[in-house]
């Protein structure tokens, strides 16, 4: 790849503790590859969603006996989540507010592959006699969404499902193609069948991306509830620091990017103390009961 070509390459990454978790399989999501391949038939997924070649990676963890601080201290055999597996994903959406339709669509995509490496894990698990359910694996999603907590990515993500009519799907609207990325062929939705938490709440900040030409909350952190107990996040950028520097946009001397960093810890829950639950369909709060999770 030449310099110039370099320029405009996006990349997602996955960083882990090595002590504390074991990679166990990879996967690269190209959303392009995932319209030819899903909707080969379709002029409109080919024409307007296939070109946009934006990417998002999945990792499955093991994890290992240091991911307790106290190694000595005694556990029952069904409190312990060492060898359990865990999912995490980062991604980067497609960034044009013009393209709303193709971010949500990119989103469907994302939350199905990832539900197929669900199935993967656990059908691996079944072949060691350790049987896991989907549902029981703690799953991470992060990642630049380029998608505001109102938008149609978030509703879809958050709530589980999104009408067939939402305005964000533009000329997708009822378009048979899109049911090829719903987890169901509810005539009404499209829904993805994984129940996620908004583990950062856009409420609490104000931003994320800070441009001197926009300004707005577009990186997210979601997580499953009932495998994950969100311990604590990173608060907001302080903004009298912000107005007294006199910064009207990042990047900055002292902020190296125009997004600043989102984080969110937690504690994995024992498959043993998990509770089964509906999709919810509205911001759950995240809740409390570990493993560090950072967006952008």
């Amino acid at each position: 790849m030449g310099e110039e070509e370099r320029k405009f390459v996006d990349g997602c990454a996955i960083f882990w503790k090595y002590d504390k978790f074991e990679l166990e399989k990879e996967h690269l999501i190209e959303f392009t590859q995932v319209a030819i391949r899903k909707a080969p038939t379709s002029e409109k997924i080919l024409n307007r969603v296939m070109p946009k070649d934006n990417i998002a990676l999945c990792a499955v963890f093991k994890i290992r006996e240091n991911v307790y601080a106290n190694r000595q201290m005694t556990m029952a055999p069904n409190d312990n989540v060492v060898g359990n597996p865990l999912v995490v994903s980062t991604a980067h959406i497609h960034w044009d507010p013009e393209f709303c339709d193709v971010k949500l669509i990119q989103s469907m995509m994302l939350v199905q592959e990832i539900n197929t490496l669900l199935d993967e894990v656990c059908f691996l698990r079944i072949s060691e006699k350790c049987r896991i359910t989907p549902q029981q694996i703690p799953v991470l999603i992060c990642g630049d969404l380029n998608s505001l907590p109102e938008s149609g990515v978030v509703e879809f993500l958050s709530k589980g499902a999104i009408s067939r009519e939402h305005p964000d799907l533009k000329e997708f609207r009822q378009d048979p193609c899109v049911t090829r990325f719903s987890a169901s062929d509810d005539p009404t939705v499209y829904t993805h069948g994984l129940r996620l938490d908004c583990s950062v709440d856009p409420n609490s900040m104000s931003f994320t991306n800070y441009t001197l030409e926009f300004k707005g909350v577009i990186d997210y952190i979601f997580s499953t509830p009932q495998s994950l107990a969100r311990l604590g996040v990173l608060g907001p950028l302080n903004m009298e620091w912000v107005r007294g520097n006199k910064i009207i946009g990042f990047p900055h001397p002292h902020v190296p990017s125009d997004h600043i960093p989102i984080m969110a810890q937690f504690a994995i829950i024992p498959t043993s103390h998990q509770r089964t639950q509906p999709v919810v369909h509205h911001y759950g709060n995240s809740h409390s009961s570990s493993f560090g999770a950072v967006g952008r």
